[in-house]
């Protein structure tokens, strides 16, 4: 279309007067304008939509694993009529997955409905159970059942389904038992025309950008195209990276989440068919070995968790005054263990008194305990770990610096990536550094990063003075 305007536009030029060739380039302004402003409008709401169905998608895996399965596999058993809400409502274990439900919803700030659904295992019927919008109890489902049967055992997103109240988007994800099997479901729904209110404002700010950018080149035609086909490729390029980032997303949790799950797995069935054979010593160090695990993916799970609600400005902070040194005097105790036992040297070079900073202390803590962390693992036996401070024109410079393995010049433009394991990284989650990212950009401090192969990395961030 706009190929075709381009060739009226330059005909024009040659063979008509000037006056037809204003016309005609105000007329092809007034079309491309109309054109770029009805494409602008669903593609970014495409893009939007795709955002917030990953966001819900996120908040029905982080509180589904919450759950136990158990309890609410014994509730419906418990109470299996819809009559018998009372009772139901009044049962502690009712209690603690609503209170677990109602919070998730309250932090995560989902606009509409959160419940959990089961199966009923004679018939393909489903059925609400918990509800954190009302309190009914065993409500039959009579829509979209299909897709609920299709996703019943693995989770997903739903995408757009109808109901008598209107237009929802919702995900799903297994509430799963100790034995790794889904006895239900939980589904966070958002309604369509919430979702639009919060993105519409957006949208109409940027289609008004580019009226504006075009009325202002107006009589400049070819080079308005040029510049609105630049942002519609831009509007693409963030639409691709969307589907990779949700792709290598869900990979890279696949990945990480298999080992664990792999060897609670293999313990806990080897105790069920050795239980005869097995002695307490070695039962107590199989359940050990699961526990650790476990913790493990609740590890990865609230990483997950913490990253998704900084970078979605959730997390608000909470400002205080504190003194630097002391932060970092008890944040290195906590690693004296583990750097020992690597033959690993920690030396603090921050002076108590001098170092006094307004910050989110919690937040700070997570940041110096994620660089250490990183620093003592990719350090080796005699190599050493600073900590010190640098005062500046506004605050504090604090650099953690390790004379460990080092980084690679291909790795280190994309350490602060969520998931990013260069060549050289040993095993962990991925997201340390984009969650000290994360929290440096909300408060809004410079940062950055410096490395060898072989001699070691150096990690600098500001930090403002005390008000």
């Amino acid at each position: 279309m706009i190929s075709e305007l381009l060739i009226v536009y330059i005909s024009a030029m040659k063979s008509t007067s000037l006056n037809r060739v204003l016309i005609y380039t105000m007329l092809a302004i007034i079309v491309i304008a109309t054109y770029i402003t009805i494409n602008s409008y669903y593609t970014q709401v495409a893009i939007y939509e795709e955002k917030e169905m990953f966001k819900l998608d996120c908040i029905a895996n982080a509180v589904a694993y919450k759950i136990s399965g158990e309890e609410h596999n014994n509730l419906v058993y418990t109470y299996p009529r819809p009559d018998l809400a009372d009772s139901a409502h009044s049962d502690n274990r009712y209690k603690k997955i609503f209170e677990q439900m109602s919070m998730a919803k309250i932090m995560t700030k989902v606009p509409s409905e959160m419940y959990t659904i089961v199966k009923h295992p004679d018939e393909s019927k489903f059925y609400k159970v918990i509800n954190t919008e009302d309190k009914p109890w065993l409500d039959e489902i009579k829509v979209n059942s299909g897709k609920l049967g299709e996703l019943y055992s693995k989770g997903g997103m739903i995408g757009r389904f109808e109901t008598p109240q209107g237009t929802f988007m919702g995900a799903l994800s297994p509430i799963m038992n100790k034995n790794m099997e889904s006895v239900g479901v939980l589904q966070v729904n958002e309604s369509f025309d919430s979702f639009l209110g919060k993105a519409r404002d957006q949208v109409y700010f940027n289609i008004l950008l580019s009226l504006v950018f075009i009325a202002i080149i107006g009589t400049l035609m070819f080079f308005s195209v040029k510049n609105i086909l630049k942002k519609q490729q831009r509007l693409e390029i963030e639409r691709a990276n969307v589907e990779q980032l949700k792709t290598e997303l869900f990979a890279n949790i696949s990945h990480d989440l298999r080992t664990p799950l792999s060897s609670i797995h293999g313990y806990l069935e080897t105790l069920l068919l050795k239980k005869e054979s097995l002695d307490e010593e070695q039962r107590e160090r199989y359940l050990n070995t699961s526990l650790q695990s476990t913790k493990k993916l609740k590890y990865m799970v609230d990483e997950l968790f913490d990253l998704s609600k900084i970078e979605s400005k959730e997390r608000k902070l909470s400002l205080a005054n504190f003194d630097l040194a002391e932060l970092v005097f008890d944040t290195i105790n906590s690693f004296k263990v583990a750097a020992q036992e690597k033959g690993v040297e920690l030396i603090n070079h921050v002076k108590p008194g001098l170092t006094k900073v307004n910050a989110d202390i919690e937040l700070i803590d997570r940041v110096l305990h994620n660089l250490i962390s990183n620093a003592i693992k990719y350090c080796h036996k005699n190599d050493k770990v600073e900590i010190s401070t640098t005062e500046t024109a506004s605050g504090l410079m604090i650099t953690v610096r390790d004379s460990g393995s080092g980084i690679s010049a291909e790795d280190l433009p994309h350490v602060f990536n969520r998931f990013h394991k260069g060549k050289t990284s040993k095993q962990g989650t991925g997201l340390g550094l984009a969650i000290v990212k994360g929290v440096l950009e909300l408060h809004h401090s410079t940062y950055n990063v410096s490395s060898e192969l072989g001699k070691g990395t150096t990690f600098n961030f500001s930090l403002k003075k005390a008000e």
